[in-house]
């Protein structure tokens, strides 16, 4: 005789509720995988960034303590000056602090969960453009991309850009597949979010998105230009009520806009972050490349992404996604698309090329980690290749197209790796053993129905493609860097930018600092700036922004940055100053003369520098010269 428990298994009802609970985990796993892939590698050993960037871990650090300094964004909870970008990443980085208490992984936790976040939103939006296993392929690109790799792992504002990005595509597919407006007015209000986050450059997906709403949403092309009309507006409302509060209050109420030169939050955004990054010119408040000779050059230009300088970040699968892109586009032509999916494809064929097109023809202030913006549209384009070549693996034009894909990133890896040449020979060698191999299978030797075989072949060439790229995210997981560039994989074994960048940052150069990362803390000035009374509003000043951060974050006290982050900043005019300095409000003077020597520091910054050198007494500690801007010199 069964058991009650026995008869209760066999009943239909039970046996269909537990069917749909094996369906729904099944349907699970992917978004359960891709999940853990990402957390591993943007979790694992997190904290051996230490501070990551200093210059936002201390502004997080001073937004978590005081309420001005958390709505501007300064770089002090004295609320000198903020920094140079708006203040969004910084709110979730110093409600983090305020939470958790002041770490390096409450202040790099938060972009690793962001990063999860994207890998997930990027996995469901694919699912529109075809099967379970394009969108985890989808997901894998982005993790293993490496400039994504240090993106998520250091706290950077990027991370946060991309999240939103994410986010933002998915909200507008929606809104087309559901036929809601509501889901597009979402996305646009992330937007306008998101320009508190890099400003214009936030905007660079917008003539994707709003070509594709007008070419393939859903209604009357009236009704769709109102829809995009009530979206701009809904778009601008965030970053026009912050701009007028910064804009609208007086000056002596809040800090100084850090990398403005008039004090201004507009000048910055058109200025500094706007065309002044694309166009180089310096009157704008620009750093052009093209001044550090012999390091960037004059590398604007269609193929700047394969040079060495961008290439070990992004270029590994920009061949895939290329040819993904002409899949797409000739699917578009055939018509072959539903409207979800030619919607998608559009916005991701016309974000795709202007991240590329901006990417390689900007001549302003560019870094390696820059490329990070490419890393979303190209992992979906890339992804799609690899299933339109698994899908038609019987077809014999699409292997050998398979082959010689496969051929042509077997030449870029091996062009790349001729510039790290003392890192992990053995790697290239297996790469061109896996490629030829992959093509030799591909290309040459299977019949139309052997199946099984073009599997294997795939599966080599998937190896090839991937093995590099891997062993650069390995290495960003495992090498601590801190700083303000951040750098993914091994450290060039020629000169360029990128190995500049990397032997600055990486915490075990010892003899490697500059305006990127700040000098070493002295021990014994941090415990005489602990000392300073707490009625004192800054306990120091310094030149350099990352110099002013690192004390900030050893002594927990603030630190003003004279001529903000490179010194180049009008900020402190020196009359302002002297009233500081008078009524006992800063402390000491933290001599750093090395970022004077490289940076382009303001005319102002040097009368201050100067006239504090004349006025006051000092004492070298450490070999860092000490200013006590409490006791002046006999003479004075």
């Amino acid at each position: 005789m069964a058991s009650p428990s026995t008869a209760l298994r066999f009943r239909p009802e039970i046996q269909e509720a537990l069917a749909v609970t094996q369906r729904r985990w099944f349907q699970l796993w992917p978004d359960l995988f891709l999940l853990a892939v990402a957390g591993l590698v943007y979790f694992w050993n997190l904290s051996i960034n230490g501070w990551g960037n200093p210059y936002y871990a201390a502004a997080a650090q001073a937004g978590s303590v005081d309420w001005v300094a958390l709505l501007f964004g300064s770089a002090d909870a004295g609320n000198g000056l903020t920094v140079d970008k708006p203040p969004l990443h910084l709110w979730v980085l110093a409600l983090s602090v305020k939470a958790f208490g002041l770490s390096s992984l409450s202040v790099l936790a938060p972009q690793a969960l962001m990063g999860m976040a994207t890998v997930w939103l990027v996995y469901r939006t694919a699912l529109v453009l075809g099967s379970r296993r394009q969108a985890v392929i989808a997901g894998l690109f982005v993790v293993f991309t490496p400039v994504t790799s240090m993106i998520f792992r250091f706290n950077n504002p990027d991370a946060l850009l991309l999240l939103l990005w994410a986010v933002v595509v998915f909200y507008v597919v929606k809104a087309v597949e559901k036929n809601a407006a509501r889901y597009l007015y979402v996305a646009a209000s992330l937007l306008g979010m998101a320009f508190l986050c890099k400003q214009f450059q936030s905007w660079i997906i917008v003539p994707a998105v709003v070509g594709a709403i007008f070419l393939f949403g859903v209604g009357p092309v009236v009704a769709r230009v109102r829809q995009l009309l009530v979206a701009a507006v809904v778009m601008v409302l965030p970053p026009s009520i912050w701009t007028m509060v910064a804009e609208f209050t007086p000056a002596s109420q809040r800090p100084w806009i850090g990398g403005s030169v008039s004090n201004s939050f507009l000048e910055l955004t058109f200025g500094y972050n706007g065309l002044g990054r694309l166009t180089g010119q310096t009157h704008l408040g620009a750093t052009n490349p093209k001044d550090f000779d012999g390091i960037v050059g004059y590398d604007a230009g269609l193929w700047r992404l394969l040079t060495i300088n961008y290439a070990p970040e992004i270029a590994w699968f920009l061949p895939v996604a290329f040819v993904g892109a002409a899949f797409l586009i000739a699917r578009l032509f055939r018509r072959s698309l539903g409207r979800t999916q030619a919607f998608l494809s559009f916005l991701l064929l016309a974000w795709f090329g202007t991240a590329f097109t901006v990417l390689s023809f900007m001549t302003g202030d560019i870094h390696p980690y820059y490329t990070s913006m490419l890393a979303l549209p190209a992992a979906y384009l890339a992804a799609h290749a690899a299933e339109s070549f698994w899908v038609n693996r019987s077809r014999l034009r699409y292997r050998r197209g398979a082959a010689l894909l496969t051929l042509l990133c077997m030449f870029l890896t091996s062009g790349i790796l001729t510039w790290f040449q003392d890192w992990q020979p053995w790697a290239g060698f297996l790469v061109k053993i896996l490629a030829l191999a992959a093509s030799l299978v591909l290309g040459v030797l299977l019949g139309n129905k052997r199946l099984r075989a073009t599997s294997a072949g795939y599966v080599l060439a998937a190896a090839s493609l991937l093995l590099i790229p891997s062993l650069f995210v390995a290495e960003s997981v495992t090498t601590p860097q801190q700083g303000s560039f951040p750098i993914s994989g091994p450290v060039p074994s020629v000169e360029s930018w990128h190995r500049r960048d990397a032997e600055q940052l990486r915490l075990n150069e010892k003899s490697k600092f500059s305006e990127a990362r700040g000098e070493p803390v002295i021990p014994h000035i941090s415990a005489l700036l602990e000392e300073v009374p707490s009625d004192v509003t800054w306990a120091a000043a310094t030149t350099g922004s990352q110099n002013a951060a690192l004390y900030q974050l050893a002594t927990g006290r603030s630190v003003m940055s004279i001529g903000g982050f490179s010194t180049g900043d009008v900020y402190p005019p020196l009359s302002d100053l002297q009233d500081l300095v008078a009524n006992r409000r800063i402390a000491y003077y933290i001599h750093q003369p090395g970022i004077l020597e490289w940076a382009a520091a303001s005319s102002n910054t040097i009368a201050v520098v100067s006239w504090i050198e004349e006025t006051f007494t000092s004492e070298v500690i450490g070999g860092v010269r000490l200013f006590d801007l409490r006791s002046k010199l006999p003479d004075r």
